[in-house]
């Protein structure tokens, strides 16, 4: 059993805030807000932020935010976390105030990657999130999307969170995304999305291949595909229907240099029903992919 329930937040270093500025605004159709500091958080529902970015000179992912339902499921990770010999620290009041949640706990997966998973996310009920697109973002129960991250030691990835965090295997792709680079990816969930998080262990040196929004509208896919065309956005991967959890999507390039998918109709999976499947194409058709321009 996971008391990890979903994918609650992610936090990235930028280099570029009015690009980024530009971006969610007007091809994500998220929401932002700026703070004191110079940096910015991004909402897409009533969560009182979902994405933060720290104004910086350099691009990185700096952490991964999963929730879980109270304190309760917290000691227990916790407990977990200590049986295993897995380090973590208690989160401060000053960093829970900073996150807006009520307890965290911090610590590392075996690629280094900052986990904080934690419990009593702040809620905006008297400031609906509003898109400047007019999007409605699939969150809820599913979490904020997924995040795909570089895996450098892809089995002890894996292991760490199925094993010990107990996220479930949906299924793995073996493919050439890349053609001539043959690689396996593993498709983890904690909940009914099909996968909050997957495992890609391409020979780069990114720590995040790239994250994804779903709306509840196809016809705001074409919208975001229309705004990013014509503000000359590089699409990463064309229009596609994935063969795994048969999500219609496209992907662009952030600002920081890793991609978002933004994508609609993926399928949720029933526990109780679902078997391990393994495909050998990444998408039923389209998803094709783009080298980025030289600079």
């Amino acid at each position: 059993m996971s008391e990890i329930k979903a994918l609650g937040y992610l936090g990235f270093s930028i280099a570029d805030k009015e690009a980024w500025r530009d971006y969610a605004e007007n091809i994500l159709g998220v929401s932002v807000d700026d703070h004191d500091n110079g940096d910015m958080s991004l909402r897409v529902d009533s969560y009182a932020w979902r994405i933060q970015l720290k104004n910086s000179d350099h691009n990185n992912l700096d952490y991964v935010g999963w929730e879980v339902s109270d304190k309760q499921d917290l000691e227990g990770l916790k407990s977990r976390l200590h049986e295993h010999s897995i380090a973590f620290e208690v989160g401060s009041d000053e960093l829970a105030k900073s996150r807006q949640v009520k307890e965290l706990i911090v610590f590392y997966d075996p690629d280094g990657t900052r986990c904080e998973a934690f419990y009593g996310p702040l809620q905006l009920t008297n400031k609906p999130f509003v898109s400047p697109k007019g999007f409605r973002f699939i969150t809820g129960e599913q979490g904020l999307g997924h995040i795909v991250l570089i895996s450098k030691d892809h089995a002890a990835q894996e292991a760490f969170y199925t094993q010990l965090l107990g996220f479930k295997v949906s299924d793995y792709i073996n493919t050439e995304i890349v053609p001539g680079k043959p690689l396996s990816i593993s498709f983890l969930r904690c909940n009914g999305r099909h996968h909050s998080l997957a495992l890609a262990p391409v020979p780069i040196p990114a720590k995040v291949a790239h994250i994804m929004l779903q709306v509840d509208n196809v016809d705001d896919v074409g919208r975001a595909m229309d705004a990013a065309e014509k503000a000359g956005t590089h699409f990463s991967f064309t229009l596609g229907r994935h063969s795994n959890d048969e999500m219609l999507s496209f992907y662009t390039m952030s600002p920081s240099g890793f991609d978002v998918e933004f994508g609609w109709g993926a399928i949720e999976v029933n526990d109780d029903s679902w078997h391990v499947k393994v495909h050998h194409t990444n998408s039923a058709w389209g998803h094709k992919f783009q080298r980025p321009p030289r600079k």
